[in-house]
């Protein structure tokens, strides 16, 4: 039987590529020097300034219990879940970098328009064209900068990022490497 299965790739971008496109974030909304992104107060902020972006909270029961946010790229709105926006609110880690990855992917579908691609039974794209590892990617690099959290512990970047111990290990482990 033929392999039918659709995968989704983008133009290629190295994590350098996505700190650097971070870094320009971050310098755009003067928060180069903050360890604690505001993702949730710049959704509104966005809103007003960002020309095709829109987001809005939904009911959780309007996504399926395994998807909490998610990105439309054809009108570059991201529909978030209440329990979590709540819990981002809140400064719950994995509810900031779920937020995180949506405006990630808004960022480089959406507002710069790096090219999608959709192949048919070809398998998955390499991880620097896959669109779920660059989300992923740069929503890191926006909560938790390489060049601020250089010489923290997990703990500590968990305490001033404002991420999950997870993002936070895995972030440090990531720029160890270089």
């Amino acid at each position: 039987m033929p392999d039918c299965s659709v995968d989704y790739s983008v133009s290629p971008r190295s994590r350098e590529d996505l700190r650097n496109l971070a870094a320009e974030i971050r310098k755009v909304l003067d928060l180069e020097d903050v360890l604690y992104f505001p993702i949730v107060e710049l959704l509104d902020v966005l809103e007003e300034t960002l020309p095709g972006f829109t987001y809005s909270i939904i009911d959780d029961d309007e996504l399926p219990a395994n998807k909490h946010a998610e990105t439309n790229v054809y009108t570059g709105e991201i529909r978030i879940k209440e329990s979590v926006y709540e819990g981002a609110r809140r400064g719950k880690g994995r509810d900031r970098m779920t937020i995180a990855h949506e405006f990630s992917h808004f960022m480089t579908l959406c507002f710069l328009g790096f090219k999608l691609s959709r192949t048919i039974g070809g398998g998955k794209p390499r991880t620097y064209e896959d669109p779920e590892w660059q989300a992923k990617c740069l929503a890191g690099e926006l909560l938790i900068p390489h060049d601020l959290v250089r010489g923290m512990t997990a703990d500590e970047v968990v305490e001033k990022c404002g991420v999950s111990m997870d993002a936070a290990r895995y972030q440090l482990e990531v720029a160890s490497r270089r």
